[in-house]
């Protein structure tokens, strides 16, 4: 099996995987990309506006969305620079090498590689180029397996990487370097690519989410070593962070965990590795996908080791027949590799000389691959007699398998002298410094003069600056107040309170307690409004009341759910104010409203490593961005995605709101799920 590509963060192209996979880069082009988006003109530094368009561009991407090119063409027409339009030109040469695009011509490296150029070496423009050279590596990873041109690609990236504004994206390319080496068959090189990737990503203090495609990375390489304990410690560690994969991950990660068990000669702990893979794809309605077949192929060869063909033969005829359709020539291999496993089994040796000789493979197969292939041509060369071809075939697997080992003390000993460098550089530099530190002690003594006239004539220009700023405030504060008081004059509060005092008095029972919610909902409203962050059981029972007033005008056949956890945890979490409402509101207005049938509405709420997932979830006429609404002003969800824009500028962990489609039985829409995850420790930043 190949492996997902990984061009960054976040969006993850998967490049099909076999029986051990070469990592193919995994985690993607994506975060890096959405690390370098932009507006600000010459290079600078680029507008929220424009920050959250890329953001949401690269949500689209990462979760392989029908309108994601759409909005690369969007944002390509409305570019207002050319800056900002190869901010958006780099997004779309990443949707088309993440969808196979196998034409040079078409992506025009040229074009956006000889204009970055041409611009002044900024941050900005040294992240760019860095996303154009990951890109341009992963198209020839990905598409051409040309490890070289893919190693000097990655390199140059690298390189741009150092010192631009996307600088903590450096683990994810040295992860790239490690899988194109991986393909090169140089795995000590790989494995130091690797190492240097977890490095970099604990000394900027990556979240550990980041840590995840590394740890599989590395184990991947210590298993195609047979370092199996070293391959066991790395899986495990990726699995303690199994909830923060991206999807496409889980299904990379889930097909190598089972592929260590296989290799380790685990059959039926491979197989429960499987089985959870299995239930994923019906989790997310994949039966047709090709993470589905790979699961099942995997599944047989599994079934087969464990003296079940019926099953095994089960599992393996939907799969071949997917790949012979899609011509996919490694799994191909490995199908007729495990047909040929049943046939010796069956005694049927005519089957498997006929599918050897029918065998027509162009493509490099893997060397996992063929070393299982081995084992079954040598059972059948013996029991056809061939008892030359038989030893042709062992001394062969252990000539590679000899190359395997010298492959594993090669990597020992760059372990080695790689530590040892460390610390000789280490123990240089201290003495540098110790050497230093006389020099610097003596010219301390002539700066402190000049540093100290220096310091007091900034501080007067600084108390200078921050007075004429502070007295600039507080008019601009006495404006707006005087705003305010003008606008309260006009309609207060208050007399709204007294005017609907006056009409629950004088309406029937059922009027008045209708009027007594709406008065309910409008001051908690005041209340709550001029607050960033509210607790999740203030944000709810808000909701409660607003849907309460909103009951009437949906009709009898209305039904609202909220589930949330016991034990006073909604006290304890702090969310942004008002977002729940406003995700509650759209789904009233633009899901149930006008829906014939029964209208069903549920808010729930869930706690895990990511923070509290708030999912508000409707059976209407789904989330559908051609269809245009002549009513909606789309405030609210301007409001949310500028609000996490902001907040997301000023905090290291990220809010995530993500919305889809509910899809039923026969693939139709039958609602929309919006989900918005709040992680715990967010700092609010206030607009300036």
């Amino acid at each position: 099996m190949e492996a997902p590509s990984r061009n960054g963060r976040g969006g993850v192209a998967v490049k099909r995987t076999l029986r051990l996979v070469p990592l193919a880069v995994v985690a993607s082009l994506c975060c890096l990309v959405a690390a370098c988006g932009g507006g600000g003109g010459r290079g600078g530094e680029r507008s929220v506006r424009l920050e959250a368009a890329l953001a949401a561009a690269d949500d689209s991407l990462a979760a392989n969305s029908p309108y994601a090119y759409a909005m690369l063409e969007a944002g390509i027409a409305d570019a207002a620079d050319s800056l900002e339009y190869y901010d958006w030109y780099l997004r779309m040469m990443r949707y088309k090498v993440q969808r196979g695009v196998p034409d040079t011509s078409e992506l025009r490296w040229g074009r956006a590689y000889d204009y970055l150029s041409r611009q002044e070496r900024t941050p900005r423009v040294d992240g760019m180029m860095a996303v154009l050279l990951n890109t341009k590596g992963s198209y020839y990873y990905k598409l051409h397996l040309e490890p070289a041109k893919a190693i000097s690609a990655y390199s140059e990236a690298y390189s741009r990487l150092k010192g631009s504004d996307s600088e903590k994206r450096l683990p994810d390319v040295c992860a790239n370097l490690g899988d194109a080496y991986v393909s090169d068959n140089d795995m000590p090189l790989a494995a130091y690519w690797y190492r240097r990737a977890l490095v970099l990503a604990d000394s900027l203090e990556l979240p550990a989410e980041d840590y995840v495609s590394l740890y599989m990375g590395l184990g991947r390489i210590y298993l195609n070593l047979g370092d199996f304990d070293s391959a066991l410690q790395c899986y495990k560690t990726a699995d303690r962070n199994f909830g923060l994969m991206p999807l496409n991950m889980k299904f990379y990660f889930l097909t190598n965990y089972g592929n260590y068990y296989y290799y380790a000669g685990d059959y039926a702990a491979s197989l429960e590795v499987f089985r959870r893979m299995d239930r994923l794809v019906r989790e997310n309605g994949m039966l047709q996908s090709y993470e589905r077949y790979l699961c099942l192929v995997n599944m047989a060869d599994l079934y087969l080791n464990l003296d079940r063909p019926q099953e095994a033969r089960r599992a393996l005829a939907p799969a071949e027949a997917f790949f012979t359709k899609i011509g996919d020539e490694t799994a191909i291999y490995y199908a007729h590799t495990i047909r040929m496993g049943l046939a010796l089994k069956a005694g049927d040796t005519a089957s498997v000389g006929k599918m050897l000789s029918g065998e027509r493979l162009t493509a490099p197969i893997d060397f996992n691959l063929v070393n299982i292939r081995q084992r079954y041509l040598r059972d059948y060369y013996v029991r056809r007699g061939d008892y030359e071809a038989a030893y042709r075939n062992l001394s062969d697997s252990i000539a590679r398998n000899d190359s395997l080992k010298h492959n594993v003390a090669n990597m020992r000993a760059s372990e080695i002298m790689m530590r040892y460098s460390q610390d000789t550089l280490r123990l240089n530099y201290e003495m540098d410094m110790q050497a230093k530190d006389a020099d610097i002690r003596t010219a301390r003594l002539w700066m402190s003069v000049g540093v100290l006239l220096i310091v007091a004539l900034v501080l007067t220009l600084l108390y200078g600056y921050t007075f004429a700023r502070k007295r600039r405030l507080q008019l601009r504060m006495q404006l707006m107040q005087l705003r305010l008081l003008n606008v309260r004059s006009r309609i207060s509060p208050h007399f709204i309170f007294n005017v609907l005092n006056r009409r629950v008095a004088e309406a029937s029972q059922e009027g008045a307690a209708e009027l007594m919610a709406l008065v309910k909902l409008i001051r908690a409203n005041l209340k709550m409004s001029g607050k960033d962050f509210v607790t999740l059981k203030e944000e709810l029972d808000f909701v409660r009341s607003y849907v309460e007033v909103e009951r009437a005008s949906l009709g009898d056949d209305f039904s609202f759910e909220m589930d949330v956890p016991p034990g006073g945890v909604a006290d304890g979490v702090q969310v942004p104010s008002m977002f729940v409402q406003i995700l509650v509101e759209n789904a009233i207005k633009h899901g149930l409203k006008g829906h014939r049938g029964r209208k069903l509405l549920r808010v729930s709420v869930a706690l895990d490593a990511a923070g509290c997932r708030i999912t508000v979830a409707d059976n209407g006429a789904g989330f559908d961005i051609r269809r245009s609404d002549p009513s909606s002003t789309k405030t609210g969800m301007k409001v949310i995605r500028n609000t996490i824009a902001m907040i997301n500028h000023g905090n290291k962990r990220k809010i995530r709101l993500e919305v889809n489609n509910i899809a039923g039985a026969g693939g139709a829409v039958e609602g929309c799920e919006v989900t918005l995850t709040v992680p715990p420790g967010l700092k609010p930043v206030m607009p300036c």
